[in-house]
Parts: structure tokens; C-alpha cells; sequence
């Protein structure tokens, strides 16, 4: 990067509304945090991984040349995007490192580990941004490709870390009050992601890069979590029925239902469920409600080869009474008169 190009990137959070407000809001809360004792670490515990999350996609946003995101409520939610959450590992490594190193290797020793986290940390970040993989984010071989795609553009992030580190440290031994001190820290940080982002964007290396992408579940592995997901809500809804309560465990399975992307497919699995229990009497009431829906659907071979299977069950089975006249006539369609005996007796 050129001296110009330097120096705009500098200023760059200065003349984006959405970050200085982000900047400020979070810059109050750690301040909050700090001096709130027990409360504040709880606080700090909420508010670590959501400043971690917005700096990472204020990354992704300059890496692809769109505005800066404002902060919201999702970036406070633990459960979105984990691999945004990787920075908060990272950080609390290096800070029980710095802890138990300084009384081995000296306060300069671990000062020259930072200088070094400084020189590798924005490339992990740039490999996190573009991979959403914390496992590559920490291979050396793909943050070692990151710096050569980004070539000698990219140390001027490092060197202007560094360089304002040791600004901040004259400052502060000069008497400056800390939470200037804290508040231009703040300002690094974000310098920190902003540039990284920068140099990636002017190199194009989320396109040029060959960091190979994160590994995606496969279909097995779908079904897998799928499966065991169905389990939890059947074995809740045993909980339910198995102390009398039906209509309570037939409900939680009918919510479950409703976000299911292939209902029928569910409806099925969770009537052969039902089967393996010892009275395979709740399979036979649900079945009910799923019969009504495959005639619905007119899936007249799915329905036939249900009302067998309950009538094989329990030969006094019977469908809804709404559905009685449908089902005859449905048996009767396809020359099923085992069927219509065994369902008039």
C-alpha cells in the first residue's frame, strides 16, 4: 500500500458513521464492565464475543466493499455463527500464555511475542473472515498463503499496530489518563479489522486465495442430527403419554411438525417410532391424524399401506369417523376387500 493509501485507511473508521457510533457503544460498555466487579464479568461475558462477532464482519463488510454493519441483537446471540466465536478461544490462549510466561522468559520476551501475534493475528482473522473455519484460521499453511496473496501490502497492518502500541505506551507512561488511553485502544482494534479487510479487498484475495473451503456436513450427516433431533422430541412425547397425557405428547410432536421440511417423511417416521414402544397404542391414535393427511394429499398407496399395517396391529382399529367413507371408497378403488371386510366386522 502506498503512503496515500496508508494514511486514508487510518482515518477510514473516522468517516463512517456506523463504526464510530459501534465503536463508543462498545467502548462504554468495557468501561462499564471494568468497574461493575462481579456484575461486570458477567457483562464482559456477554459483551466479548458480540464485539468480536461485529469486528469480523465489519472485516467481511470492507473485504467486499460494503458499508459497515451496525451493530445489533444477533451479534449477541451465542448460538449464531459460531465461527465467528473463535477470536474469544484465541484470546484467552494468549492471555494465560502471557501469564505464565512472564515470570520465565521476562516482561521483553512476552512484549516480543505480541509483536509477533501482531505480525500473524490479522492474517488468521482475513482466513477466518473468508473461510468461517477456526480450524484453518490456525493453520500456518493457510495463514503463510494468506501473507503471500496478500503480499508486501500486507505489513502495514502489523507495522501500524505496533507503531501505535508504542505510542500508547509513551502516552501512558507520560501520564495520559487511561481511558483516553483505553479509547484510542479501541480505535486500534478496529484499525486492526478495517485494514486487514482493506488489503484483502485492494488484492481480491477472497477470490485468488486457494484456502480450501470448510468441510460441509453430508447428507448422511443430516439425517444423522435429523434423526437424533426426532428422538428428543419422541422421547418427550412418551414422557407426556406414558403418564396419561396423549393429547400433550401428540402436541409437542405436532409443533415439531410444523417446521419439518418434508412432513410426510416425518409423519412416518414418527409413527414407526411410536411402534417400537411396548403398547403400540399411541402409533395407532397418531396414525389416525396421519391417514386423514395422506388422503388429503392423495397418496392413495402410502394410505393403503397404512391402514394395513394398523389393522395388522390391531384388528379393531378404525380411522376417524370423518374419514371412514373416504377410506371404503379408497380401499374399494383399488380391489383392497381384505381391507373393507376386516374394517366392516
Amino acid at each position: 500500500m502506498k503512503a496515500t493509501e496508508v494514511g486514508r485507511e487510518l482515518l477510514y473508521p473516522l468517516t463512517d458513521t456506523a463504526i464510530v457510533i459501534a465503536m463508543i457503544f462498545f467502548w462504554l460498555l468495557f468501561g462499564l464492565a471494568q468497574n461493575s466487579g462481579l456484575l461486570g464479568i458477567v457483562l464482559m461475558i456477554i459483551l466479548m464475543p458480540a464485539y468480536l462477532r461485529y469486528l469480523l464482519y465489519l472485516l467481511e463488510a470492507r473485504a467486499n466493499n460494503r458499508s459497515a454493519p451496525a451493530p445489533d441483537m444477533a451479534m449477541f446471540n451465542p448460538a449464531d455463527n459460531f465461527w465467528s466465536l473463535a477470536p474469544v478461544v484465541l484470546i484467552a490462549i494468549a492471555v494465560w500464555a502471557g501469564i505464565l510466561l512472564v515470570p520465565i522468559i521476562s516482561l521483553l520476551g512476552v512484549m516480543l511475542i505480541g509483536v509477533a501475534l501482531m505480525v500473524v493475528v490479522p492474517a488468521s482473522m482475513a482466513v477466518l473472515a473468508i473461510t468461517h473455519s477456526p480450524a484453518e484460521s490456525l493453520n500456518p499453511a493457510a495463514i503463510l498463503r494468506m501473507v503471500r496473496a496478500c503480499g508486501a501490502a500486507y505489513f502495514a497492518v502489523p507495522i501500524v499496530l505496533i507503531a501505535m502500541s508504542c505510542v500508547f505506551a509513551g502516552l501512558y507512561m507520560a501520564g495520559v489518563p487511561l481511558f483516553l488511553i483505553d479509547l484510542a485502544t479501541s480505535y486500534q482494534i478496529v484499525l486492526l479489522f478495517t485494514m486487514t479487510g482493506a488489503v484483502l479487498y485492494a488484492n481480491k484475495v477472497a477470490v485468488l486465495v486457494d484456502i480450501p473451503d470448510p468441510v460441509e456436513p453430508t447428507t448422511d450427516d443430516l439425517a444423522r442430527d435429523l434423526d437424533h433431533e426426532r428422538q428428543k422430541v419422541a422421547n418427550h412425547a412418551y414422557g407426556f403419554i406414558s403418564r396419561g397425557n396423549r393429547q400433550g405428547g401428540f402436541a409437542h410432536i405436532r409443533q415439531w411438525l410444523e417446521n419439518e421440511a418434508v412432513v410426510e417423511e416425518a409423519y412416518q417416521w414418527f409413527f414407526h417410532e411410536m411402534l417400537k414402544w411396548e403398547s403400540a397404542d399411541p402409533a395407532l391414535f397418531f396414525a389416525q391424524d396421519y391417514l386423514a393427511l395422506l388422503l388429503e394429499w392423495k397418496k392413495d398407496d402410502e394410505a393403503l399401506k397404512l391402514i394395513a399395517r394398523c389393522l395388522h396391529e390391531n384388528a379393531r382399529w378404525r380411522p376417524l369417523p370423518e374419514n371412514r367413507d373416504d377410506v371404503n371408497e379408497l380401499a374399494a378403488r383399488h380391489g383392497r376387500e381384505d381391507l373393507l371386510t376386516q374394517l366392516r366386522n
